[in-house]
């Protein structure tokens, strides 16, 4: 009986034993193998020091969990040093990734200016040969280093695993601010100083501290629409009827609708439908034919695989489509504040918006692509201007990038893989670590590629850049919205922001310094101008705003020099 007894135990450790090792086994199957290069170092300060301790730190944390395998240091850098030392482009790294047969890359760069440390990683995944991730921490001073580098590696680690990292990923990084805000009110407001909806109260709208920081700047007042049954996904200003009055042109998913501000009133002058197929992406209004009159540019994208956008003009008292089946993407931009300039960018076969931007002109009664910008290709032609900024008199190009990061170039054509490199390039001249920009309104790649993939991917029409000389000292400044998400920009196809806020960004000659920045406005802004809407002579601050999927205001601010 006792040997049957033993019998059995044997049998149950034996089991156990198995069941151990095939889960063991399973695991370090899936185990991730990730190469971590070193980190290029940019400072007006001797800190090469620091290079070789991140290098060690990075691979010492991204080891500890146990669930990667990473790639001996000596083994990276004899492979570089094959290289003879040259910058890497992306596809370098692609092809460094796959000879050494590893899953991940990690790369980026360490850049100190005063007391302030930037990480600016990337993260490649080799085996899909996806878009870099990028990954970024700010330290202020060599003592955050250490603890910032965990959160760093963290990142890494919740990207190659799937998995939410234990600390709350920041919604925005530090852009300096010229001087120290104003102490903020409280959230709870007097019953008389809100307006309540069932998304949240709209503190900044009546807020009479609204600006956010000691600026030449103050809230004279403000106006708001009554609430429109709609969902905003544009907006833009300007006499588009030719009664010498500007209106509100504003799209929906696939109607356009054309208001006046009277006084307080909004009213609807017109609504112009369009097909339940179509989806309209952006909206411009500006005199690109030279008529005199402002026609309204309306980017559509189609359900049946088509770049159909079209432009409107006010004759003979109705709206008239004088342009249709143009294969662009198309945004107005007005460089130096003179003429209006529209810019178009064709579909693309690969990456979104990895075709070059060219310059959209009326030549022999057609709408044509009349000459390539300056512009790095790559960049979408939306979140994007050209203007001087701060006493430079060389335009420069500004524009989001794919993770919502604002980046000053020098002007020209030259492939993005080719200016953001490691060890930086000269056409890039600053990068910001916060975040801005942010939208919801996308569509689907393979509506315009015409893929047929399984998974849709998203590709998003990110919010204007505007620049203006708002406080009249002869320097242009950015305004610029930054949307803001409950959890922040994790995911690629899902984008739910329910706040924002409005930037004023001036360039000092190192970077970008805030101006003063607004309160957090309930909402999501869909749109924006500094544009005149009530007709007064004076330009206002206009947001479109989107309440719900089915509600939306549109708010004005009166801002005047002190």
């Amino acid at each position: 009986m006792k040997g049957i007894v033993m019998r059995k135990y044997f049998v149950f450790f034996v089991s156990i034993i198995m069941v151990v090792l095939i889960s063991t086994a399973s695991w370090a199957e899936e185990k991730k193998r990730v190469a971590v290069l070193p980190f290029s170092v940019h400072s007006s300060e001797d800190i090469s020091y620091v290079k070789g301790g991140i290098w060690d730190m990075l691979i010492s944390r991204l080891s500890a969990s146990g669930k990667m395998d990473v790639i001996d240091k000596h083994k990276i850098a004899d492979a570089l040093n094959k290289r003879g030392g040259k910058d890497l482009t992306g596809a370098d790294v692609y092809g460094l990734g796959k000879k050494i047969n590893v899953d991940y890359v990690v790369w980026g760069s360490i850049t100190k200016i005063g007391n302030s440390i930037s990480l600016d990683g990337k993260l490649m995944d080799v085996a899909a040969y996806k878009t870099p991730v990028g990954v970024f921490e700010q330290c202020q001073g060599m003592d955050e280093v250490i603890p910032k580098l965990s959160d760093f590696s963290k990142k890494i680690n919740s990207h190659i695993l799937g998995i939410v990292p234990s600390f709350s990923l920041p919604i925005a990084g530090n852009v300096p601010a010229r001087q120290p805000s104003v102490s903020q009110l409280p959230l709870g407001l007097r019953s008389e100083d809100a307006l309540k909806s069932q998304e949240g109260t709209f503190t900044s709208i009546i807020n009479p501290e609204f600006i956010s920081g000691i600026g030449p700047l103050d809230r004279k007042g403000f106006w708001m629409s009554k609430r429109l049954p709609v969902k905003i996904k544009g907006m833009d200003i300007g006499d588009v009827n030719n009664d010498g009055l500007n209106e509100v042109v504003v799209i929906e998913n696939h109607s356009v609708a054309i208001y006046q501000r009277r006084d307080k009133e909004f009213k609807l002058l017109k609504r112009i439908s369009g097909n339940a197929y179509d989806s309209y992406l952006s909206v411009d209004v500006a005199d690109i034919n030279g008529n005199g009159i402002k026609e309204i540019i309306i980017t559509n994208v189609t359900g049946k695989n088509i770049l159909n956008s079209f432009v409107l003009e006010y004759k003979e008292k109705k709206y008239t489509k004088i342009a249709s089946r143009l294969k662009w993407f198309l945004r107005v931009i007005n460089p130096n504040s003179m003429t209006p300039l529209l810019l178009g960018q064709g579909k693309w076969i690969d990456a979104p918006y990895s075709t070059p931007i060219h310059k959209i002109g009326w030549k022999g009664g057609k709408y044509r692509a009349v000459k390539r910008m300056e512009i790095p290709q790559g960049l979408s032609v939306y979140g994007i201007t050209i203007d001087r900024i701060g006493e430079g008199r060389t335009e420069r190009v500004m524009a989001l990038d794919e993770y919502d990061h604002l980046c000053i170039y020098k002007k020209t054509d030259k492939p993005l893989e080719k200016i953001h490199i490691v060890g930086g390039s000269d056409e890039l001249i600053w990068k910001s670590q916060d975040v801005f920009g942010g939208t919801s309104n996308s569509f689907d790649v393979d509506s315009v590629t015409g893929g047929n993939a399984d998974d849709k991917e998203m590709t998003y029409v990110n919010v204007r850049i505007l620049t203006y000389d708002i406080n009249k000292d002869g320097k242009k400044e950015i305004i610029i919205v930054k949307n803001l998400a409950p959890g922040g920009r994790m995911f690629d196809n899902v984008k739910l922001f329910t706040r924002s806020e409005i930037y004023n960004l001036e360039w000092d000659g190192l970077g970008l310094v805030q101006n003063w920045k607004t309160k957090k406005i309930q909402g999501y802004v869909a749109d924006y101008q500094f544009k005149d809407i009530d007709n007064d002579g004076e330009n206002e601050v206009v947001l479109a705003i989107r309440l719900s999927m089915k509600r939306s205001v549109v708010v004005a601010y009166d801002l005047n020099v002190q």
